[in-house]
C-alpha cells in the first residue's frame, strides 16, 4: 500500500531494506497474478493465436451479446443508458450493432463513479488503480481478480516471444524506487520475487548512463521492458560510446510510448536485440501486440476495436480514431470506450501468413515529449504523478527550458489550495529542485490532429 507513510519509511530505509519491501511487494503481485484462472486463460491465449479471421470474428460477436446482456442485468450505467436509448439486450448482439450504443467519454466515466461497476462483484473484492494514461486525466479503474490473472495470461502467452517467467529482467518504468535529490548509486532496486531489476528513469543523465550500462551487464539480463524513450537513450550511448553490448538481451518489450523508428534503431542496435511495440490501456479494454511476424496486429479475441476515419498522418497514412469494447472486465466494463488514441493503418489490408486479425502501422501519437530537469535528466512521462494528484480534471506539461516548467491543470469543484501544494510536491519528489508554475484552464492544448498530449515540450535537442 503507497500512502505517505509507507512512502517515508520506503525513502528513509537502507537500499537492502528497499529491495527487501521491493521483493514482498513482488511475491504478493505474483502471487495474485498467477491464480487459479492463469492457466486457462493463458492456453486460451495461445490456442486463438492461431484463429482464422472468420473464427475471430464469430468469437467477438458471441462475446458481444453475452456481454451486452450481463451490462444491462448487472450494471445500473448501462441499464440506464440503454433504456434512456430504448434498447434492449436483443438489440445488441454483434460487433455492427455497437453503434446504436453512444460512446463512453473519459467523462462518463468519472460522472458515473460507482454505477459503472457491477453488482454482481462485491467491489471490496475488487483491484483498482488511478491512472493518467498519456492524456494527463487521472482516472479511476476497477476490475476483479480474475480480470487481473487473465491480463498476465495474454501478456505471457503473447506479448513475451522467446523469453520465460523467472528470467533475469530489467525495467525502465514511472516507479519513483529513488528518492529524487539522491546524487549517488545505485539508482535501481532488485525484486528478487520476480527475477527484476527495477532502474530509477528519473536519474538518467550522461553523466550516470555509464553506470546503468554497467549494471545491466553485471545482473546478464535475457529482457528488457518499458518506456522506449529511455531505453533508446542507453541504447543509443553505447553505440556513439563505442561501449561494449550487454551480452545475452534477446528481447526488448517497450510500451506507453509511441515506438518512433530512431527509438528502435538505437535500441535493437545498441542491446543487439529486437525491440517489441505493444498497446494497450489500464481500463483493459483493447490490445494491440507486435508478434514474431514483424507485424503490429489488433488481438481481436481481447476486445473489440472499432476503427473511424480520422485524417491522415504526415506520411500520408489513414488515420482512425479507436472507440472500444473490451471483453473480460465485468468488474466494471467499458463499452465503446473513446481511448483517445489513433492509429494508422495501411491503405490495403495487409495479409499476413502467421496472424490472421488486421495489421496497425503504428498507434499514432502517444507523446514522446519529454521532460528536462535542471541537471539533464528526462523525464517522460507524467502519469506517476498526476495520479497523486487530487480535485484536477487535467493536468498537461509545457517547456521551454531545462529546469522551468509550466503546468496547466483543469480544477475539479472540490479542488483547494492544498490540492495545488501537493502538485508542487509530486513534481519536487520526481524532478527535484524546479521552477514551477501552474496555469488554471479550462481546456488543455491538443496538436494539429487532435491528440491531446500531457508533456509538450519545445527545448530544441
Amino acid at each position: 500500500m503507497d500512502n505517505r507513510l509507507t512512502r517515508c519509511i520506503y525513502d528513509h530505509s537502507p537500499v537492502l531494506c528497499q529491495e527487501l519491501f521491493a521483493s514482498v511487494f513482488g511475491l504478493r503481485k505474483r502471487l495474485i497474478r498467477s491464480g487459479k484462472h492463469f492457466g486457462k486463460y493463458y492456453s486460451f491465449f495461445r490456442d486463438a493465436r492461431t484463429w482464422s479471421r472468420s473464427d475471430l470474428e464469430a468469437f467477438q460477436d458471441e462475446k458481444i451479446e453475452t456481454l451486452i446482456r450481463y451490462c444491462y442485468e448487472h450494471v445500473p450505467f448501462y441499464r440506464q443508458r440503454m433504456d434512456n436509448n430504448k434498447l434492449t439486450p436483443a438489440d445488441i448482439v454483434r460487433v455492427a450493432d455497437l453503434p446504436k450504443l453512444p460512446v463512453l467519454e473519459k467523462s462518463d466515466v468519472r460522472s458515473a463513479g460507482s454505477s459503472l461497476l457491477s453488482d454482481a462483484i462485491p467491489k471490496k473484492s475488487m483491484l483498482s488503480a488511478t491512472t493518467s494514461g498519456s492524456t494527463g486525466y487521472p482516472l479511476t479503474n476497477y476490475w476483479s481478480l480474475e480480470t487481473e490473472q487473465r491480463e498476465y495470461a495474454f501478456s505471457w502467452a503473447r506479448r513475451k516471444p522467446g523469453v520465460k517467467r523467472g528470467d533475469s529482467y530489467g525495467s525502465f518504468t514511472g516507479l519513483q524506487i529513488v528518492k529524487a535529490d539522491c546524487m549517488h548509486p545505485p539508482f535501481w532496486r532488485h525484486n528478487y520475487a520476480a527475477n527484476q531489476t527495477c532502474y530509477s528513469i528519473f536519474h538518467i543523465t550522461p553523466q550516470t548512463i555509464p553506470l546503468y550500462v554497467n549494471e545491466i551487464r553485471r545482473r546478464q539480463h535475457v529482457y528488457l521492458t518499458g518506456y522506449p524513450s529511455v531505453i533508446a537513450m542507453l541504447g543509443r550511448h553505447i553505440v556513439e560510446h563505442s561501449l561494449a553490448r550487454p551480452e545475452g538481451i534477446k528481447a526488448v518489450f517497450v510500451t506507453s510510448e509511441q515506438l518512433l523508428p530512431e527509438y528502435r534503431h538505437w535500441i535493437e542496435y545498441g542491446f543487439n536485440a529486437h525491440a517489441y511495440d505493444m498497446y494497450g490501456q489500464n481500463e483493459k479494454s483493447s490490445s494491440i501486440t507486435e508478434y514474431e511476424c514483424g507485424h503490429m496486429h489488433y488481438d481481436m479475441d481481447y476486445g473489440v476495436i472499432e476503427f473511424c476515419p480520422y485524417e491522415q498522418s504526415e506520411e500520408g497514412l489513414p488515420l482512425y480514431e479507436m472507440i472500444c469494447t473490451g471483453f473480460d472486465n465485468l468488474a466494471s466494463p467499458l463499452l465503446r470506450y473513446r481511448v483517445g488514441d489513433l492509429v494508422a493503418r495501411p491503405e490495403k489490408d495487409v495479409i499476413c501468413e502467421h496472424i490472421a486479425s488486421p495489421v496497425i502501422s503504428y498507434v499514432y501519437g502517444r507523446t514522446s515529449h519529454t521532460l528536462v530537469t535542471s541537471d539533464g535528466r528526462r523525464i517522460g512521462n507524467i502519469s506517476v504523478i498526476a495520479k497523486r494528484c487530487n480535485h484536477i480534471e487535467g493536468m498537461q506539461c509545457l517547456q521551454n527550458e531545462p529546469g522551468r516548467l509550466e503546468v496547466r491543470v483543469i480544477k475539479a469543484k472540490d479542488y483547494t489550495s492544498e490540492d495545488e501544494i501537493n502538485i508542487r510536491e509530486q513534481f519536487k519528489q520526481k524532478m527535484g529542485r524546479i521552477d514551477l508554475r501552474i496555469t488554471y484552464v479550462d481546456q488543455l492544448e491538443r496538436t494539429s490532429s487532435g491528440k491531446l498530449l500531457s508533456i509538450i515540450c519545445r527545448i530544441k535537442s
